[in-house]
């Protein structure tokens, strides 16, 4: 039996109706005879070529394919005929298309054997894949292109960690160096001191007036070096991770009541009105030495920069787990811009008022660093001839 002898026959109404299902089918159909002619289109194979329907129908199928393939597929054509299934054409290669004008663009082919009036035929469903290709170019090259960046970016992460190791290196020994040096000029600086005492007390006799103000002065001049000295060491040592706290209970109340007893001389001097406001009794966990300093550092500054018969106010208070410590003085303010750069080590606050006596420009920053290492933060609100408001918060029992 042959294989037209099962065809099933078909009405004209039939034929009709499947005609317009060809017509209508959104890719480009055609089928090719066993001698590869072309035999049957629909109207996407016009779309898609650019040919007229008589143009193509008898033609031999290489006239759609670019002349590059040409050659070679014949060949390809008998392979298909050898062993008909149904398939991808191509699978896995990039598969082209020539239009009439000679353009080539991207196309998928499915191939289907079909038995037609004249033997085994193949049904070719063609889709333009231009747009598609398109875009997987583009995603291929922009993964190209993130890999690329992702290569340099970890070498520049490396170069960045190999400097920041170079950096902390350099730190260390810095630090190293700065705790030697303090080290070794605190001797010196004692005994000059402890003469410049003797002196003083005229022990080895008597002073004329003008020797005395000598001797005030290399006292003075001494104790501002040795301050810098400690400054310097204690930012060595936190700095280089040097310095351990030592954790402790006691009363908030006491430490600071100790602390203004020492600053109050300083007050007194200028006139200046030192108030507190210790609504109650608050028991802290830390290190009740350094805490301390950094109340005696922010009083201080907060004194030296406050004009005569000015104001300045200590205020604790409990919040939670945390305690806050507010410095407010009457004095000439901070610009805006210089409330982060003012704990930076060294730096000087931009004031167009007289200073009665200069600073080391490490207040600040050792103040900060030990907050810090407590576990709490510092922060400033000021401006320029409104005064200053230091807010410290700590944590009232701190995990040593």
């Amino acid at each position: 039996m042959s294989l037209d002898s099962c065809r099933p026959s078909f009405s004209l109404g039939t034929e009709s109706r499947y005609q317009r299902l060809l017509e209508a089918a959104p890719d480009a159909i055609l089928e090719i005879d066993s001698s590869g002619k072309i035999v049957l289109i629909n109207s996407q194979v016009e779309k898609l070529f650019g040919y007229r329907r008589e143009e193509l129908l008898g033609e031999v199928v290489e006239i759609l394919i670019p002349e590059r393939f040409r050659k070679r597929h014949p060949a390809h054509r008998a392979g298909y005929c050898a062993h008909p299934v149904i398939r991808p054409m191509g699978s896995g290669l990039d598969l082209w298309a020539r239009r009439a004008d000679g353009t080539e663009f991207a196309v998928d082919i499915n191939l289907s054997p079909f038995s037609g009036e004249s033997g085994l035929g193949v049904i070719c469903v063609i889709r333009d894949v231009s747009d598609r290709k398109a875009v997987e170019e583009q995603v291929r090259l922009l993964n190209l292109s993130l890999e690329q960046r992702t290569r340099e970016l970890a070498t520049t992460n490396a170069e960045l960690e190999n400097r920041n190791l170079e950096v902390e290196k350099a730190n260390r020994r810095k630090s190293n160096f700065l705790a030697t040096m303090s080290h070794e000029l605190r001797t010196p600086l004692n005994v000059i001191i402890g003469f410049s005492d003797l002196l003083a007390e005229q022990t080895a006799g008597p002073l004329n007036q003008k020797q005395r103000q000598f001797v005030s002065h290399i006292k003075e001049s001494s104790r501002h070096l040795l301050a810098l000295v400690d400054d310097i060491l204690d930012l060595s040592k936190i700095e280089a991770g040097h310095l351990e706290l030592k954790y402790e209970s006691f009363s908030l109340n006491t430490a600071a009541s100790e602390v203004l007893a020492t600053v109050r001389p300083l007050a007194e001097a200028k006139q200046i009105q030192l108030e507190t406001e210790f609504p109650e009794e608050i028991t802290m966990f830390a290190d009740n030495l350094r805490l301390k300093q950094v109340l005696y550092n922010l009083l201080t500054n907060a004194i030296k920069f406050t004009s005569e018969k000015g104001n300045v106010c200590l205020i604790t208070e409990s919040e939670r787990a945390f305690v806050k410590l507010s410095v407010i003085d009457t004095g000439v303010g901070i610009p805006y811009e210089e409330h982060e750069s003012i704990f930076e080590a060294f730096h000087q606050v931009s004031t167009t008022a007289p200073r009665s006596h200069e600073g080391t420009g490490l207040g600040l920053s050792i103040t900060k660093l030990l907050i810090e290492q407590h576990g709490g933060r510092i922060w400033v609100e000021s401006e320029p001839g409104m005064g200053s408001r230091f807010h410290v918060t700590l944590p009232l029992k701190t995990n040593s």
